[in-house]
This record gives C-alpha cells, structure tokens and sequence, in this order.
C-alpha cells in the first residue's frame, strides 16, 4: 500500500548572492511549459500567446529559432533521446512532434480536449498526453505517432509523470484532490490516493520509489511510497 505525508517546507537559508538571476531572455507571448534537453545544450519553451516554440542555446542564453506549433501550446517534452521534442496545443487539441536536429514539426498528432501536461515513458516509446478538457490520458506510439489508446481519468487531469523505473504512470487530479497510479502494461488506473487541496506539480523520485505532489490551496507537498 501506498504510505502518504505531507512534507513541509523547511530549506536553510541561501545567501541572496547565490539566489540572484544571471540572465533574463526575451521569448514570445505568454510563456508556459520549458524543459531542457538530456545533454544541456537547449532549452525549450512554449509561448503559448505566439503558437509557438522558442529554442534557446544555454552556452550564450540567446533564442536561436522560434519553431511554429499548434494553438496556445503549453506543456513540453523531449524524447527520443533529446532529438525529438513533443509540444501539447491547448486551442487545437494536438501534439506537435518537432525535430530538435532541424527545428521543424514532422508530425501532428490528434489527442483529446484541452492538452496539457505531457510526459515520455516506455524507454521512449510511449508518450502521455493529459487531456484536461475531455478529463482523459492520451496515449501515443512514438514510433508511429498515432494514439493507441485513451485512459479515462478523473476530474480535472493535471501533470503527469512516469516512473523511471516502473511500468507506473502518475496523474494527479485538481478536481478530486487524488493522485492516480497508472499500470502503462494495462492502461489501468490501479490506485486513487488522496493528497491535498489543488495539486498542481508533481515529481518522481529517481528511483521510482516516491512521488511527490505539491497542493497550492494548503500549502504542502505530500509524499508517497510506491
């Protein structure tokens, strides 16, 4: 069974030198979801207000190429080894599949209502799409780039996350305060545990033995032993 408590926060202070901003980078309109590639060399953000992706080089912190997407992207993902980059459309309800190798999308994937969170599984074959507007989980081949099946979730989908060790995938839900556990093998939701009010960020242990999710109505963060 699964053992939950909530964590509080309690980090020493930083000096404020060490907290200081080195850089601030001008994007597009309205930026939502960033994440990093494997290796370091790129950031990535969806600029939800531009439709599109801006690429930014880490050694200059520069944009070197704003990549067009689908309507109102915002939840960004990079897989296949860091030479492929999945971008959610909230407005189109799409996922763009961008080559990181010629920043340019290859393929356009049609998921359900409001996409948004997204994460990779399945050693990279796999890819979870949360849909937050038709309250389901897309899940896509990604080597074929077509959905193979769809999870019904509960109320109000967020962020999802896999575990790095385990055939789990990780859901919670802000409209039922619950974090669901996923069997990717089966497609099955296989345990709802209860966490706090408005989960909203959500994260998984290196070792895939606990999940910790942040609740921004009551300020906590529970965590959960797989």
């Amino acid at each position: 069974m699964a053992a939950v408590g909530a964590v509080l926060p309690a980090a020493a202070a930083t000096p404020a030198a060490a907290r200081a901003a080195v850089d601030t980078i001008p994007v597009g309109d309205n930026p939502l979801g960033v994440t990093v590639s494997p290796l370091g060399h790129r950031v990535y953000v969806a600029d939800a207000g531009d439709d599109s992706v801006s690429v930014i080089d880490r050694s200059s912190n520069a944009v070197i190429a704003t990549i067009p997407v689908g309507d109102s992207p915002a939840g960004v993902a990079v897989g296949g080894l860091g030479t492929l980059l999945y971008v959610t459309n909230q407005g189109s309800d799409s996922v763009s599949v961008i080559s990181t190798i010629t920043n340019a999308v290859i393929a356009t994937i049609h998921v359900g209502g409001t996409p948004r969170g997204v994460a990779v599984g399945g050693l990279g074959t796999r890819l979870y799409v949360v849909n937050a507007g038709s309250d389901t989980v897309s899940v896509i081949n990604t080597i074929t780039n077509s959905v193979v099946t769809t999870i019904p979730a509960a109320d109000g989908p967020g962020a999802p996350a896999a575990s790095p060790t385990e055939n789990r995938l990780y859901v919670v839900h802000g409209g039922s305060n619950t974090l669901s556990v996923i069997n990717t093998d089966t497609y099955a939701v296989i345990r709802t545990v209860p966490v706090g009010a408005s989960p909203g960020g959500l994260a998984v242990s290196p070792d895939g033995k606990s999940v910790y999710v942040t609740s921004q109505s009551d300020d906590t963060v529970t965590a959960i032993a797989t």
